[in-house]
């Protein structure tokens, strides 16, 4: 529902940045579903990388990743930085890669326990939820915690205040290589509208849109395969944000993604969707 006076409201300018109440608890459940699929044409021979992804993707890959975790706000310096104490309660995986289930890689289970043993990371966030730094309470969980990163919503607030239809940007990073071993990352340059301002329970909450595309031949080494890869993707999505509370309610977005490598008498197609949603599970 928009709020009362709508033309007033229209007219307002609001300053959308993180709340700095010191205790405040947010609980969230995050979902990542991605599906990808792979295929090629021509009488060329296919390189190992190239048939390795052909070999895994031809019948389609989906993973679906669910957790839910809280961050309590800790302290806010003098620069407006924000340090979170951030906890993880569930985490759930569930994978399909040709026509059988991805099993659990080794170390899985052990990260997991560690992840939800206790708290698991400090995080330094500025005023508008850019993310500064990260500090985890073991080492061996960074680099199974950061595909959480990777997949959370990736929204920034504005640097200024913002009127309804005042547009700003920001650029959101995402993996390379659907598990072939590349290590680059999708930067995807953002523009964010405050597209118009709701009633919630505390007051208004801004309905934030973003969109993007990305369009790049990526380097070898980036992707695992052995030739260059053409990619193209698209991201939309909205996010909803408690402007009196100073925090994230929800939110969701789409990634469209095609990639194409030619060589040697072999074209290769990479398609692939993914899907992300953000929940307020409880807020004190």
């Amino acid at each position: 529902m928009l709020l009362p006076n709508a033309a007033a409201a229209q007219d307002a300018a609001y300053r959308l940045q993180l709340g700095d109440d010191i205790g405040q608890i947010n609980r969230y459940r995050l979902v990542f579903d991605l599906e990808m699929r792979a295929e090629y044409t021509g009488e060329g021979a296919l390189d190992a990388g190239a048939r390795q992804l052909i070999d895994a993707l031809a019948d389609g890959m989906s993973v679906s990743t669910a957790v839910e975790y809280d961050e309590r706000l800790m302290a806010v310096d003098p620069a407006g930085v924000r340090t979170f104490d951030v906890r993880w309660h569930d985490y759930q995986f569930r994978g399909r890669i040709s026509g059988a289930e991805i099993p659990e890689p080794p170390g899985r289970a052990e990260a997991t326990h560690d992840l939800l043993a206790s708290s698991a990371a400090r995080v330094r966030t500025s005023p508008t939820g850019q993310t500064i730094g990260v500090e985890y309470s073991n080492p061996r969980l960074e680099a199974f915690a950061r595909q959480f990163e990777q997949a959370g919503m990736p929204t920034y607030l504005p640097e200024n205040a913002v009127r309804v239809g005042d547009s700003w940007t920001g650029v959101a990073s995402f993996p390379l290589g659907a598990g072939m071993g590349g290590k680059g990352s999708m930067e995807i340059d953002l523009v964010h509208t405050l597209k118009e301002l709701r009633q919630g329970p505390n007051g208004p909450v801004a309905v934030i849109v973003l969109s993007g595309s990305y369009s790049q031949l990526q380097a070898m080494e980036d992707v695992g395969l052995g030739a260059p890869l053409h990619m193209d993707a698209s991201l939309t999505g909205s996010t909803l944000f408690d402007i009196s509370q100073g925090r994230f309610v929800g939110g969701n977005y789409q990634i469209d993604m095609f990639a194409l490598s030619a060589a040697e008498g072999v074209e290769i197609q990479l398609t692939g969707h993914a899907t992300g949603t953000l929940e307020l599970v409880d807020g004190q």
